[in-house]
């Protein structure tokens, strides 16, 4: 044991010599690589439970999808692979590092061992062993791993309160984050746009809460909400996967959806109309009473919606609109009253409390103490509003959160549009916890650390897919300096696995594609025309062509198109003929509608190419450039003073549509990747 956990430069060095996102520990090589052979043996030692089976299965499955290999499944007593075409999991029977601890033993003339301190052990080896498949291109170093975090939690925060994201993209997440072991996936469910946007009013203001709610019936936005039965399986296909989705309910500010469902939940002046009335005495038992059974619905009964050990009260700047710097005793005291209720309030439902960190700011006289009832956990998210060393005295465990340098918000002008990959893979740890604090190394309390979307622009037009571009480089990076604080890999070595390794197992969120795949997919629509008559589909083979893309086909529309006509489309956009009625060529996604000024002619072979990228989309006909959407300054109805973003990942799932297809006739489809622009990081301002 002492062997294994030696940490030499020998060991360092052969540890980058994997092409594995985050890097191990620690690998001492052998001689030879090894190939996974196409029929594969998958064997799951039983001694002590039957618990990995379940990998086991996932794995057989991810193999398939991923390299076309077939595997069977079959116990074992063994404790060590026997051959070349055997995959052997288990329980160690030796002491690991940590929980999440694991050893991969990968051997020319014995196959593949797995050996996990936990269940969640073994499944983070397969992860490292379908992506050393993968980027060894299945010529895989041979040798032996040892590996495990060295911080238990690493975690994404997404606002899908102010922009709504799909089920199935956060199913996609949870596998995503999992490929990187990433651990811990934080949905904020509720928030609201600024006035500011809305003519300086909140009764026009957006406002969402996302889970559906039988007790407030209606409470969930008519816009985008999640079923109790899709988030409750979301957290359970988070469990499978190693990630803890953990719900948040974010009061007693960021509450408009709350104060317009039931107005007199609503604060007065001096507080905005989405903070709860909190120190109104009269209404205060009120609050307690909605939220109570809002927290009941969601955690009590024989089949409970959130599932998993954690729960979110948010308690996030509650201040005096306009004066936030304004604090004064009777709200402060009343602010930390409602923290130590909810605080207790979820420790006696028997989960775990979060909330964000909000007590430096607000301090009475004498001081209210809040206590970490239920250990409960910190988001430490700025310097102005938590002490972390304060907190951690006081016994609390924190989540570095540090929206310096860690905060999306994005196409707003602040925070950071695009993180600083180079800058987090060589410098960042998760002790940063702000700009004038940094702990020791690996202070205890210190849980790890978060990045986080804030979706503050409500409504500016920003995709799901859009803001896939800007996270997923971050889970690499920020994966990698939450498990291995001080990977020995050089930047420019990393950037290169980065830039080449997927989004995980049948995951194409990102739309890379090789030039055979692509090729592949546009020989569906080559040099003879396909006739379409409005009631038929092609299945491309594609999903979603990413940035930045170069696309063009021969299209020939005849004169009966119906509004918005589909010629291409996906899970997440259309490109259409006629749309909206003005005969024009357009595309929509996210409830967003765009046109080009561009009608194409009827019965008539034009070529039309389309170039996007994270910012524009620009339109060729016949080799002209006709038209160019880019982000405008909106000045027009609401909201409005913004930049509206114009952008569109290319639809390639299906060519036509069985319901409100195009009719006419198309040909000649190709399809390219060009080098994308680096995005330019935008500083806070």
């Amino acid at each position: 044991m002492l062997f294994l956990f030696a940490s030499t430069p020998q060991l360092f060095s052969q540890a980058t010599s994997l092409k594995v996102i985050p890097e191990v520990q620690n690998f001492v090589s052998k001689s030879g690589d090894f190939t996974l052979p196409n029929s594969i043996q998958i064997k799951v030692n039983t001694s002590k439970n039957d618990s990995l089976m379940s990998i086991a299965m996932q794995l057989k499955e991810e193999l398939q999808t991923m390299f076309q290999m077939d595997a069977s499944i079959s116990t074992t007593s063994a404790m060590k692979a026997t051959s070349k075409n055997e995959i052997l999991l288990a329980y160690s029977n030796t002491t690991l590092k940590n929980n999440e601890a694991y050893t991969l033993d990968v051997d020319t003339t014995t196959g593949v061992t797995i050996s996990g301190a936990s269940r969640t052990g073994v499944f983070w080896a397969t992860r490292t062993l379908l992506q050393l498949t993968e980027n060894h291109k299945n010529e895989i170093p041979s040798g032996l791993i040892t590996d495990y975090p060295d911080y238990p939690n690493r975690g994404f925060m997404l606002d899908v309160g102010r922009k709504f994201f799909s089920i199935d993209y956060l199913r996609d997440y949870v596998k995503i984050l999992a490929y990187y072991k990433m651990n811990e996936f934080h949905v904020h469910l509720n928030d609201n746009g600024f006035k500011s946007y809305y003519d300086y009013d909140w009764s026009k203001t957006y406002a969402a809460f996302r889970l559906e709610s039988e007790t407030y019936p209606g409470l969930a936005a008519k816009d985008g909400h999640y079923t109790k039965d899709e988030f409750r399986n979301l957290q359970l296909l988070g469990m499978q996967h190693g990630v803890n989705v953990i719900p948040e309910i974010d009061i007693p500010a960021h509450s408009l959806a709350f104060t317009r469902y039931n107005p007199m939940l609503e604060a007065s002046t001096p507080y905005a109309n989405d903070h709860l009335a909190i120190l109104d005495d009269k209404k205060l038992p009120m609050i307690y009473d909605f939220f109570n059974k809002l927290f009941d619905e969601y955690i009590k009964g024989e089949n409970p919606v959130f599932v998993g050990p954690d729960v979110h009260i948010g308690t996030d700047e509650y201040i005096k609109e306009g004066k936030g710097r304004d604090v004064d005793n009777v709200q402060a005291t009343r602010f930390r009253e409602f923290t130590n209720h909810y605080l207790n309030y979820i420790a006696n439902l028997g989960k775990r409390p979060r909330l964000w960190g909000g007590l430096e700011w607000l301090k009475d006289q004498p001081l209210t103490e809040v206590k970490p009832a239920g250990n409960a956990i910190m988001n430490a998210w700025s310097k102005d509003w938590v002490n972390a060393e304060k907190m951690l005295e006081e016994g609390f465990e924190i989540i570095s959160t540090p929206d310096t340098w860690l905060y999306i918000v994005p196409a707003a002008g602040y925070y950071r549009d695009f993180l600083d990959i180079p800058w987090i893979y060589q410098n960042y740890r998760p002790e940063k916890v702000n700009t004038i604090l940094t702990l020791p190394e690996f202070q205890k309390g210190l849980l790890g650390s978060t990045f986080a979307v804030w979706n503050d622009i409500t409504e500016n037009g920003i995709s799901q897919l859009d803001v896939h571009y800007r996270t997923m480089p971050v889970i690499k990076a920020f994966g990698t300096k939450n498990w291995k604080v001080s990977p020995q890999k050089t930047l420019e070595s990393y950037e290169v696995l980065a830039h080449g390794s997927s989004d995980g197992p049948g995951i194409n969120l990102s739309g890379q594609y090789t030039q055979e795949s692509l090729k592949s997919i546009a020989s569906t629509v080559g040099q003879s025309p396909l006739s379409f008559n409005g009631k038929q589909e092609i299945k491309l083979g594609g999903t979603n062509l990413g940035y930045t893309y170069d696309v063009s086909f021969d299209i020939k529309p005849q004169d009966n198109n119906t509004n918005n006509a589909i010629v291409f489309q996906s899970d997440y956009a259309v490109l259409t003929l006629n749309t909206e009625g003005t005969g024009k060529l357009g595309f929509s996604r996210d409830g967003f509608t765009y046109s080009f000024n561009f009608v194409p002619k009827n019965n008539v072979w034009q070529n039309l190419r389309l170039v996007g990228d994270y910012k524009s989309v620009k339109l060729f006909v016949d080799g002209e450039e006709t038209d160019y959407l880019t982000a405008y300054k909106k000045t027009e109805g609401l909201p409005n003073g913004f930049n509206f973003q114009q952008t569109l990942t290319f639809p390639l799932d299906k060519l036509g549509a069985i319901n409100n297809g195009f009719t006419g006739e198309i040909k000649n489809l190709k399809l390219a990747l060009i080098n994308p622009e680096k995005p330019k990081e935008v500083k806070k301002q």
